[in-house]
Formats: structure tokens, C-alpha cells, sequence
């Protein structure tokens, strides 16, 4: 509980025109789903990864519950308990592995916006504007 209040915080870095590193992604990844994105410049996408996380896990335990307490007399019910689990089982796992390379991504990625908001066009010196003018 105390990773997620901490985390946001963890991920955040002063300068955020720094190289990003794929290794620390991996790190910070590693800790919980969405705080590989946070050390990444995307809290909103970590945020959401975090959510669907504990979402994911408190459905699960519910249903562990549920499951693991019945005691109906219909197997069908029972049955539906336990692939409910399963089922949240799996969004966890799947959550975890995708924010862990959403985050190695993004790191190799970081630097590609600032090379794309480069002035491509080589703007003109005076010396040759003033050399048009003359032709």
C-alpha cells in the first residue's frame, strides 16, 4: 500500500528533457503495474495502469472468495466463481507484462519527439539574405 502513494513520486525526475534509460524503466517497472510510466513522463497512462491493477486484483480476491466460501448447491455457480477468477487472474498478469514493456519502449523512445520538433530546414544566415537582396 505504501508503493502506491510513494510511487508517483519515485517515478518522477527533476529534468525531463533527460535521457530516459530503458534499464531504470525496467527497474521502476518491475516494482508495480503504471510506475515505469511515471518515470517515463506519462503519469496518466501509469495512473490508469495502476487502476486497472488494483481493479483487476480486488475482483480477484472476491471471487477467490466466493468461490473458495460456497457452499450452494448449484456447481454451475461455483464453477462461474472460479473462471471469474481465473479470468482476473489473468487481466493482472496481463496488465503487469504490458506496462513492463510499454515502459522499456517508451524509454528507447523518449528522445524522439525533441528530434522531431527539430527545425529540419536550415533557417538562413543574414550573410545570405542579404545576398538575395542584392540579386
Amino acid at each position: 500500500m505504501i508503493l502506491i502513494g510513494v510511487g508517483p513520486l519515485i517515478g518522477q525526475v527533476a529534468d525531463s528533457t533527460q535521457q530516459k534509460s530503458p534499464a531504470q524503466a525496467v527497474k521502476r517497472a518491475l516494482l508495480y503495474p503504471g510506475s515505469g510510466q511515471f518515470y517515463n513522463g506519462q503519469p496518466v497512462k501509469g495512473t490508469l495502469l495502476i487502476g486497472v491493477a488494483i481493479g483487476a486484483g480486488f475482483l480477484y480476491i472476491d471471487n477467490a472468495n466466493k468461490y473458495s466460501s460456497y457452499t450452494g448447491e448449484d456447481p454451475s455457480q461455483k464453477a462461474q466463481y472460479l473462471k471469474l477468477r481465473n479470468k482476473y487472474g489473468w487481466w493482472i498478469g496481463f496488465v503487469y507484462i504490458y506496462g513492463l514493456l510499454d515502459a522499456i519502449v517508451e524509454a528507447h523512445l523518449h528522445p524522439f519527439n525533441d528530434v522531431m520538433s527539430e527545425d529540419l530546414e536550415q533557417t538562413k544566415t543574414e550573410d545570405e539574405k542579404e545576398n538575395e537582396s542584392k540579386s
